[in-house]
């Protein structure tokens, strides 16, 4: 039997087979493990009827299983969609019609969804934005996680890693393989799917691996298991966490299992932070090295965050985007030196080519870009980000806002990552979105500003702060409407919600 290895599989390849790569409770993953794992998957899969160029959607658990399932399709050559259950049932629909995929790696307590009605409907009544994939005679299930009484048409991935032939395997090396589709968030006429290849992919990963080597024994905590290949690349280890756990259990995971890098976005700190201001106490001094990325990095997050860091502790910033992984990274307290007006994100780093159009989108062009959208044929030769933002007198990339939230009041342009941090400074105020809402009655847009924090803020207040004195924003910036509530968050990477803001009256 003939199995692909490529770009990914050869990094895994040159560790030391005993390397734990991911541990989770006591059960220690090693690279052997994954390879072996892997590869005997591959085959039962193989036997039962995947082949290459066949289109899989992975909806499981996230651990080390996950992890097993996108290297067995690898190594057969098919095209993986990770599509996040967290964006809606009608937006995941959408994009399951669109990717039109053979398999489903799927959880069995949703597959058990699938066939009680009563049952959906008491899970949807306890939990709205819950978990869900429509059942389709197009797609064949690959059940994951407990064992349910489902009684669909299904294979059980237990069963499979169990299986065991004695065909003799070899490896045909192929470079640049078409693989991973991600798709962004946000709501778009037509969805929106990233095709990565295996090349594109490892560039990303040694990159961000170079950010975290070092000559100390280190163990990096993710919620992510397949961002341990990141931490392969530079050999590290990786402890799997859930973002879900109390801040005084991830405060004690983080003691308990001597954690000394943590990556993730800075939503995801921001109960941790809260946890030790109101202890009064500094994160663990095992932790050396925090790494932020997949969303705006604020100076009002980062001074905050130094509050509570052992003093030897490094903060690296990331900005990137789903079709290119790693565009600039900054230190923390370079970012926080700096004065500019926007949001500083660093030097484009090597193999990354930036320019600035004319009205102001960055532009990119690197090996690390994505092969093309899944519903084009191509992509363009300099890839617009959606970002504005221009390049200082230091050659600092400086971001001004995103093009899409940019907000036009008559002839004004109001690019709220120029406004936000200064409104995150007034005293009780945790969180601030900014956004435009188009208002038909005066042909124009309305700014809404969104205030997460006391729970005695109120307008008058916070009017007062950001229209005079020290925290004063621009006067074409002021909000018309000002609404308090929490700042509604969504999907793996935990980004601000617009399209439930936008619903707001």
């Amino acid at each position: 039997m003939e199995l692909y290895s490529n770009e990914i599989i050869e990094l895994i390849n040159q560790l030391d087979p005993q390397h734990v790569l991911l541990s989770s409770g006591s059960v220690k993953f090693t690279a052997q493990m994954l390879l072996d794992n892997s590869q005997q998957l591959a085959i039962s899969l193989s036997k039962n009827g995947m082949k290459k160029d066949d289109k899989v959607v992975i909806a499981s658990e996230m651990g080390q299983e996950f992890v097993e399932i996108m290297f067995a399709t690898m190594m057969i050559g098919c095209q993986v969609a990770i599509i996040d259950p967290e964006m809606g049932r009608q937006n995941y629909a959408a994009k399951l019609k669109q990717f039109q995929p053979q398999w489903v790696f799927l959880d069995s307590r949703i597959a058990l969804l699938q066939e009680h009605p009563l049952l959906r409907l008491l899970y949807f009544k306890l939990r709205k934005f819950g978990l869900y994939f429509p059942k389709s005679k197009n797609i064949f299930p690959i059940l994951t996680g407990p064992w349910t009484p489902v009684l669909q048409k299904h294979l059980r991935l237990s069963n499979l890693k169990k299986e065991h032939y004695g065909d003799k395997v070899s490896h045909k090396n192929v470079t640049a393989l078409p693989y991973l589709v991600t798709y962004t968030s946000g709501t778009l006429s037509e969805p929106k799917g990233v095709l990565h290849t295996t090349a594109s992919l490892c560039s990303s990963l040694q990159i961000i691996a170079q950010l975290i080597i070092s000559d100390q024994k280190q163990v990096m905590a993710t919620h992510l298991p397949h961002f341990m290949l990141v931490a392969a690349c530079a050999g590290v280890s990786t402890k799997l966490w859930d973002v879900k756990w109390s801040p005084k259990k991830r405060f004690d995971f983080i003691q308990e299992n001597e954690i000394s890098i943590l990556f993730g976005p800075p939503s995801e700190h921001l109960e941790l932070l809260t946890f030790c201001e109101s202890k009064q106490t500094q994160l663990p001094n095992c932790l050396k090295h925090i790494i932020l990325g997949s969303a705006p990095v604020d100076k009002i997050f980062l001074k905050r965050l130094y509050q509570f860091l052992p003093n030897d502790a490094k903060v690296t910033c990331i900005y990137g985007m789903t079709e290119n992984l790693i565009v600039c990274t900054i230190d923390g307290n370079e970012k926080l030196e700096l004065s500019s007006e926007g949001d500083p994100v660093g030097k484009p780093i090597a193999g990354v080519q930036v320019r600035i159009a004319e009205d102001d989108e960055i532009l990119i062009q690197s090996d690390q870009l994505h092969l093309r959208y899944w519903h084009l044929p191509n992509r363009q030769k300099w890839h617009p980000t959606g970002d504005l933002g221009y390049i200082d007198s230091s050659g600092n990339l400086i971001l001004k806002g995103r093009k899409k939230d940019m907000i036009i009041r008559q002839d004004f342009n109001i690019y709220p990552v120029l406004y936000l941090p200064t409104i995150k400074e007034i005293e009780g105020v945790e969180d601030a979105v900014m956004i435009g809402k188009y208002d038909h009655d005066i042909a124009d847009e309305q700014v809404h500003l969104f205030i997460q924090g006391d729970a005695n803020l109120t307008e008058k207040y916070i009017r007062k702060k950001i229209e005079s004195g020290p925290l004063s924003i621009d006067k074409k910036a002021w909000p018309d409407k000002i609404h308090f509530q929490n700042i509604p968050r969504s999907g793996r990477q935990w980004k601000v919600d617009r399209k439930r803001l936008r619903a707001f009256k």
